[in-house]
């Protein structure tokens, strides 16, 4: 598995994936990617974010990551590896002026994979912001469906859950969804 075949791009926030091993690969156990950054790319949202049930190690191959856990910054260069456990507030930036390579591992798998191409999927069609997020009844939506994956890192958890269940069926009742058959890796150009 990998290469351009299963590459998800996000315009938006200039992050690139390209799956290794998917969760379909694994039985669930987890995914690998190669995650590429452009200069000036960021993770989706470009704040803290926390996988309540998953943790995400990484191994840096090129260019410089910049990173924060739980509230610790640090600059990332090749040869350099680290994991985030579960539950831990977390994000990751380009840090230099050349793309940034790196092997991320996340477990267990859950539905990061079908996230990950909602989100890049819709920053693809021009239906996020310059952070990459969505409208926030599409976020209120995807939030709901993959609370076990993607969380906000400074809004306590509870009170995520309780807002996002409050505001999903009103994002629905909007037309929004969580998963969209077109951004699925597996549709066709043209699905």
């Amino acid at each position: 598995m990998g290469g351009p075949e299963t590459a998800l791009e996000n315009p938006a926030t200039g992050e690139r994936i390209e799956l290794r091993t998917t969760a379909g690969d694994s039985a669930g156990n987890g995914v690998a990617f190669d995650y590429y950054l452009r200069p000036g790319g960021f993770a989706v949202g470009k704040i803290d974010h926390v996988h309540p049930r998953q943790e995400e190690r990484f191994d840096v191959r090129a260019g410089k990551l910049g990173v924060r856990i739980d509230g610790d910054e640090w600059t990332a260069t090749p040869g350099t590896r680290f994991a985030v456990l579960s539950g831990t507030p977390h994000t990751v930036w380009n840090d230099g002026p050349d793309e940034m390579h790196a092997v991320v591992e996340i477990r267990p798998a859950l539905a990061i994979e079908t996230f990950f191409e909602t989100m890049y999927g819709l920053a693809r069609d021009g239906k996020t912001n310059g952070m990459g997020l969505p409208h926030p009844l599409q976020l209120a939506v995807i939030a709901n469906e993959f609370r076990d994956e993607f969380r906000f890192g400074r809004v306590p958890i509870p009170l995520q859950n309780a807002l996002t269940a409050a505001v999903a069926p009103v994002g629905r009742l909007a037309g929004y969804r969580a998963r969209y058959p077109r951004y699925a890796a597996s549709a066709s150009e043209d699905g």
